[in-house]
């Protein structure tokens, strides 16, 4: 049996984690919790039992209680997860869009919090801010543009809502193919 099928390795380490306060009753991570809401629903997904459905929505209420902001959702909370980053931002919408299966209002949430963080992060024509201020008023000093920020984005805003995403959708593949142009135009350095 693959080890993605083995069930009950899964939910002996889930137990653990649980036991030792590491998740999801530990410190909220949003990258960590992004996860955690898919591997919960795909156990409801395997065995049905609502609880893993119900766990999930918690983390996610509970990730909104903790991380949550007027705009976004901070990285962690610790003191040093301070600000945003785009590429977590775009693993939760993620795993928002996989728990929205289920329970449609988390598809809605996604797209909401989409409208919220894009224009913050995008910059139409030049690329995607890997980290932002928590506030999401300006890029983090010291950080640019993410390299594969837009390949995110495109994915998880369509595994959301193609359609009430389409705007966004359009920017993140008019950055993919800017990305891809240049990659592939040969450099005037370069020898062959």
């Amino acid at each position: 049996m693959p080890a993605c099928k083995d069930i009950t390795y899964v939910l002996d380490k889930l137990s653990w984690m649980r036991a030792e306060r590491i998740w999801p009753n530990g410190q909220r991570y949003t990258w960590t919790d992004a996860f955690g809401v898919v591997l919960l629903v795909s156990l409801y997904a395997e065995l049905g039992k609502l609880r893993f459905l119900d766990e999930a929505e918690w983390v996610v209420s509970d990730v909104d209680r903790v991380l949550g902001r007027p705009r976004g959702i901070r990285i962690g909370e610790a003191p040093d997860r301070d600000g945003q980053y785009f590429h977590y931002l775009a693993m939760w919408l993620y795993a928002l869009s996989v728990l929205g299966r289920y329970v449609p209002a988390y598809q809605r949430k996604g797209v909401e919090l989409v409208h919220q963080i894009h224009p913050a992060f995008v910059v139409p024509g030049r690329g995607v801010v890997w980290k932002m201020k928590e506030d999401l008023s300006a890029p983090y000093p010291g950080f640019g543009f993410g390299a594969l920020d837009a390949f995110d984005g495109y994915v998880s805003y369509r595994c959301l809502d193609e359609d009430a995403l389409a705007r966004e959708i359009a920017d993140m593949r008019m950055l993919i193919g800017a990305t891809a142009e240049s990659i592939s135009k040969p450099s005037a350095t370069s020898t062959m």
